[in-house]
């Protein structure tokens, strides 16, 4: 429901039970079934409005539907969250990349003349920081850099306004000084064949850390072990992997500090230096006519 406008033209992500009838178990996982409280079926409510409002689910889907034509596409392709794109590939029904939904819902936007606002999230970077691991953080935070290159690509920045900006920071910090090349996911190497650098407790520590977050602690023997882990014969390039950090907490937290905004096109000239967050809202509103610019004495 939206009292604006006649809706939106495509929407993608996860959290398909959210969509579905109380009760009703997941088309791809029988054991899940939807998270709502009442009786809306809101996919069957989408569908229902005319047979220019499609549905899918997974790759297959995604791929044969054609972004050319007239079609408002609901694409809702998992249970809850969408994969990390470390793990996409295992999926078994298959997930479409961020840069392959970007590409589709510019496809499908420019049939209108009157130009289009698109969100393109890549909310999945939030989730690997909170669990403490950088190797999803990273590729996820790649994926998201191809889908704006994706987005440039497919637009002119004469007449379109592109931002990229993050609502947060978390406290991943990169330390110690390894040598130009080392993985960033290694530990921080001596340099010229010396090894591992060491800690003054005489154990090697990784180039990124936490500042807090579940990597501070693990299990043994049922315990729970806050001790720091010699990482010696540890492969801390392992996807699973998770960074050490200062202080134990079952999730790590956002950080403090500002963050980048960049802008390409029409308004761009407005985001610079130091902004305040409000100030994005209106320079979006304006690019899009939906705020109107202040009056001026003239």
């Amino acid at each position: 429901d939206w009292p604006e406008g006649d809706g939106f033209e495509v929407a993608f992500g996860g959290g398909r039970s959210n969509f579905m009838k109380q009760g009703t178990p997941d088309p791809e996982e029988p054991v899940k079934t939807s998270f709502r409280r009442d009786d809306r079926d809101l996919i069957a409510e989408w569908e229902a409005k005319d047979d220019h409002h499609k549905y899918i689910t997974d790759l297959a889907g995604f791929e044969a539907e054609d972004f050319t034509g007239e079609d408002k596409v609901l694409g809702l392709f998992d249970n809850s969250h969408m994969q990390f794109d470390l793990d996409r590939a295992d999926d078994p029904a298959g997930e479409p990349s961020l840069a392959e939904m970007t590409r589709a819902a510019i496809t499908r936007l420019s049939q209108d003349p009157d130009g289009f606002v698109l969100m393109v999230e890549g909310g999945r970077i939030d989730h690997a920081h909170h669990a403490g691991n950088a190797a999803r953080a990273l590729s996820d935070t790649d994926a998201f850099d191809q889908a704006i290159a994706a987005a440039l690509d497919m637009t002119s920045r004469d007449d379109t306004l592109v931002i990229v900006t993050a609502d947060h920071s978390h406290t991943l910090t990169i330390s110690g000084y390894p040598s130009r090349g080392n993985p960033i996911l290694g530990k921080v190497d001596g340099g010229a064949g010396g090894g591992y650098m060491k800690a003054i407790d005489g154990k090697p520590y990784t180039t990124l850390s936490y500042a807090n977050g579940p990597g501070a602690c693990r299990a043994v023997g049922g315990d729970l072990v806050c001790t720091r882990l010699d990482l010696t014969d540890v492969d801390t390039t392992d996807k699973d992997f998770l960074q050490q950090s200062e202080v134990p907490m079952l999730s790590e937290a956002h950080g403090g500090e500002d963050v980048a905004v960049f802008a390409s096109g029409p308004g761009a000239n407005l985001v610079s230096g130091v902004i305040e967050e409000n100030e994005i809202f209106q320079v979006m509103g304006r690019a899009s006519g939906l705020v109107a610019a202040p009056a001026t004495d003239e």
